[in-house]
């Protein structure tokens, strides 16, 4: 029925991922889902400093006032491991939440995008803290940004793996930036083995397919909404 469909909202640096029951969609991070129909409730995660505009847009979109998810101390039987909690992203939290929520045990959580992000979790639903890099185009972006003669186009990498040296400016920064999201997942799986005696369920989230892709030979599970998952555990 109309009066309880919920749209829930997931706002990154880069891209907004939509859901309202079955119907999801993906756009740049600035446009709105154009909707068929009213929605009774819309939900929020969003990355942004300040949700005063965004509030404004979705009201005069939707006719609906939103609700704006907030990392907090505890949720859905998991326990923020940051010192000060707030400083943990609420999009992270809502995550590294909603995946403990789907396998209860010692996880290592890690979200592609703009950033990448890694979280620990025990199988009690204590939170360990984690790691945050920059993601593959954030990079490259600097690297164009901050050095004199190294423009780098946005070309897809095939594989990541078995990349020979590159002979040219472009794929040694390609090659190279995939080199170092790998050993960096490697790295923090090996820490989690470490944390946990034995090697920790993956989790993969976000959308940086290429390195997610890369991994594919490793155990792991893949759910691409778990933002808009943690909403529906913060804002029931």
């Amino acid at each position: 029925m109309m009066k309880d469909r919920v749209l829930d909202l997931d706002v990154g640096n880069s891209y907004t991922k939509w859901r309202v029951g079955k119907h999801r969609g993906c756009m740049v991070t600035g446009e709105l889902p154009k909707l068929q129909g009213e929605v009774a409730r819309v939900r929020v995660s969003t990355v942004a400093a300040s949700d005063v505009q965004l509030s404004q847009q979705l009201i005069q979109t939707f006719g609906v006032k939103p609700e704006f998810a907030k990392t907090t101390k505890t949720l859905a039987g998991v326990q923020n491991g940051y010192d000060q909690v707030t400083q943990l992203g609420v999009d992270r939290w809502l995550a590294l939440v909603a995946a403990w929520n789907r396998v209860q045990c010692d996880l290592l959580v890690f979200d592609f995008g703009t950033a990448l992000t890694a979280d620990y979790v025990r199988a009690d639903g204590s939170h360990l803290g984690g790691y945050i890099v920059p993601g593959r185009n954030t990079m490259r972006t600097a690297l164009g940004q901050c050095t004199r003669d190294v423009q780098v186009s946005d070309d897809a990498i095939s594989s990541l793996h078995d990349q020979p040296p590159a002979r040219n400016t472009n794929d040694a920064v390609n090659f190279g930036l995939a080199h170092v999201h790998l050993g960096w997942v490697n790295r923090c799986i090996e820490v989690g083995t470490q944390i946990f005696r034995v090697q920790p369920t993956l989790i993969f989230t976000g959308g940086e397919l290429t390195l997610r892709e890369a991994l594919q030979h490793l155990p792991s599970h893949h759910f691409p909404d778990l933002v808009l998952e943690g909403l529906a555990l913060a804002l029931p």
